[in-house]
């Protein structure tokens, strides 16, 4: 019997090792710019405890943040 995937790992997904802030941002706008749906996208550079995980385990990570992010998004200081 087959494994199922997890659902999370269906998510597009960019991982960004080495870049600097300034970089990470240029990329981020360049490549919103090309989708449809740039909100689907999930972005994010590693750190010392991703760089430990296992490549899905840190998608499904991923993408449970960019959840709870999407359906509480961050105050803006105005």
């Amino acid at each position: 019997m087959a494994e199922q995937k997890h659902p999370s790992l269906e998510n597009k997904v960019i991982i960004m090792n080495g870049f600097t802030y300034e970089e990470i941002t240029k990329i981020m706008r360049s490549v919103k710019g090309l989708f449809e749906n740039p909100k689907d996208l999930i972005f994010a550079k590693t750190t010392d405890q991703s760089l430990e995980m296992k490549l899905s385990d840190l998608i499904i990570d991923m993408s449970e943040d960019h959840e709870y992010l999407k359906a509480n998004p961050p105050q803006r200081n105005t």
